[in-house]
């Protein structure tokens, strides 16, 4: 089963981001970065995947379906902007046969 059955799926506009350290010693939040905005498919969890990771590193993880060819190389060292929240980027599985999309695994950094 495909991804995409076609790209008037990719319908939600996300920002992809970099976080830069702070300057100085002091620790803390970096500041964002927009790198670049795309298209995208929300797949939230079902209700079975919600009970099934209930208590797993993949409690409160949505994925984001993209297309794989974008102006930076994505990084899990990068943020997703959402619907005005910012996610972490958990896991990226990109498409190794045909290059066309690839999946971020996102979770909330609430």
């Amino acid at each position: 089963m495909p991804l995409i059955n076609n790209v008037n799926e990719l319908n939600e506009r996300i920002g992809i981001y970099s976080i830069t350290p702070p300057s100085g010693p002091e620790p803390g939040d970096g500041e964002e970065e927009l790198l670049f905005e795309c298209w995208a498919k929300i797949r939230t969890q079902n209700i079975t995947d919600i009970e099934k990771n209930y208590g797993t590193e993949f409690q409160d993880v949505i994925q984001v379906v993209i297309r794989q060819l974008q102006d930076h190389k994505i990084t899990n060292k990068m943020k997703v902007m959402y619907d005005g929240k910012l996610y972490n980027i958990f896991k990226i599985n990109p498409d190794r046969a045909f290059k066309d999309y690839m999946v971020l695994f996102v979770k909330s950094m609430n």
